[in-house]
């Protein structure tokens, strides 16, 4: 059943259709942004393309700083807790595996790493180590 709307605000239903549609307007120009990217890139444009990306990314911040309700609560967090705990365990498990078989198989002969996958896994490998220290310091901070 609807809450009434009384003289302090709005109904919980159209609280909650205005912070939906905050969130899609900021997330709309996120994506927005990226779509814009891809395709003023692709037509050669790749100059335009990182304008595009950044205004993308202006009004991402703009409609959460200019919306008159928090955007994301804690089940948010949660959510985004449990997504990045699921992403480091499949990264670097693909780490852990991938980066010594790249290795013995370049030393023995019977693979050519190129150069991008090493770039990528010095990557990996530094986005790790930059987490254990970004979790050393506020474990013992």
């Amino acid at each position: 059943m609807p809450v009434p709307a009384d003289a302090t605000g709005p109904s919980s239903e159209d609280w909650l259709a205005a912070r939906t549609r905050y969130r899609r307007l900021s997330t709309g120009s996120l994506l927005g942004g990226v779509a814009g990217l891809l395709t003023a890139d692709a037509a050669g444009f790749p100059l335009v393309a990182v304008g595009v990306y950044w205004l993308g990314v202006v009004g991402f911040f703009a409609v959460r700083r200019a919306a008159p309700m928090t955007l994301f609560d804690e089940r948010d967090c949660a959510l985004e807790r449990r997504a990045s705990y699921d992403a480091l365990r499949v990264v670097g498990g693909a780490l852990i595996v991938g980066a010594p078989a790249a290795a013995a198989l370049e030393q023995t002969g019977r693979l050519t790493v190129p150069p991008v996958v090493d770039g990528a896994l010095f990557g990996v490998a530094t986005t790790f180590g930059v987490f254990g220290l970004a979790y050393l310091a506020r474990r013992y901070a």
